[in-house]
């Protein structure tokens, strides 16, 4: 393709910087290398699509279905040669429901008024045959872009609080056991419960706990709180599960809070509940 003036008229319009080659058209220089305008214009309309493609995944307004639709309708929409601008398009529901996996023409239908009101598709007629035509825009791309920068920064707040949330679940978990790395000479001074029942005196509480709730009826702890000692804790369950079965049982249904029922089960745990303390919530709650 030969070029013949660096001023010239063409396509009606004047250029005084482009080259015009011998059959009218017009080039421009990219990166050293020519171009048509009308190479250009195809150019522009492929980025144009694939940002309308990106806005639409990200639009919470706008189903998978709609984005499958749009697909299918750009894919008609390609450059007119004389005015070098996107053309018009349209798709039937039939070529919708078979191009872009749609059920039905009643979930076509609705897809077409959606993209509508949204603006993504602007009718500006009809065919002979009644189908609508279509010329595709992206107006809500600015709107989409913040709802973007929103939810990434919500979203980094939850996982903040997520970790924060399960760092402090460790640290109570880890708070409610004697480490096994500790020595003899760091425990001194400290109360250490053995997690068992000695054997000579098998699982009393639940034995008495048993008894007072079938003979003492409105009063569920004087049975174990009577022979334990107030003052005397309760040993340490084996695991967090049974600390949280027999608070229950103390409690008598009568406290369900998550809060308390981890603060009542981490003093458990750690050997430091007694009796009296479940007989202080009791009558507070009462």
């Amino acid at each position: 393709m030969a070029l013949l003036r660096s001023t010239s008229t063409a396509q009606g319009r004047d250029y005084p910087i482009e080259h015009v080659s011998d059959e009218g058209e017009v080039i421009e220089l990219r990166n050293g290398t020519p171009e048509t305008l009308y190479a250009k214009a195809k150019r522009e309309l492929v980025a144009f699509k694939l940002g309308l493609s990106e806005t639409l995944a990200a639009d919470p307004r706008v189903s998978d279905a709609c984005v499958r639709a749009n697909i299918a309708l750009a894919r008609y929409v390609t450059v007119d040669k004389r005015t070098l601008k996107p053309t018009v398009a349209y798709l039937s529901n039939i070529s919708m429901m078979a191009e872009a996996a749609i059920g039905s023409k009643t979930t076509a239908g609705k897809i077409r008024r959606t993209m509508v009101e949204l603006g993504y598709w602007v009718d500006v007629g009809q065919t002979s045959d009644g189908c609508r035509l279509y010329q595709i825009e992206n107006p809500r791309r600015e709107a989409v872009q913040m709802h973007i920068c929103e939810a990434r920064e919500k979203l980094r707040e939850d996982d903040t609080v997520r970790k924060e949330n399960e760092r402090r679940r460790n640290a109570d978990r880890k708070a409610g056991r004697v480490p096994k790395t500790v020595t003899p000479q760091a425990l001194e001074g400290a109360k250490i419960w053995d997690d068992r029942v000695p054997i000579s005196d098998p699982n009393y509480l639940r034995a008495h706990l048993i008894d007072s709730s079938s003979e003492e009826g409105n009063n569920p702890t004087a049975g174990p709180f009577s022979i334990l000692g107030r003052e005397f804790p309760f040993p340490v369950p084996q695991t967090e599960d049974e600390a949280v079965s027999l608070l229950v049982s103390l409690f008598e249904g009568k406290e369900n809070r998550p809060g308390l029922i981890n603060y009542f089960r981490n003093k458990l745990m750690s050997g430091n509940l007694t009796p009296a303390d479940i007989e202080k919530h009791l009558e507070a709650v009462a």
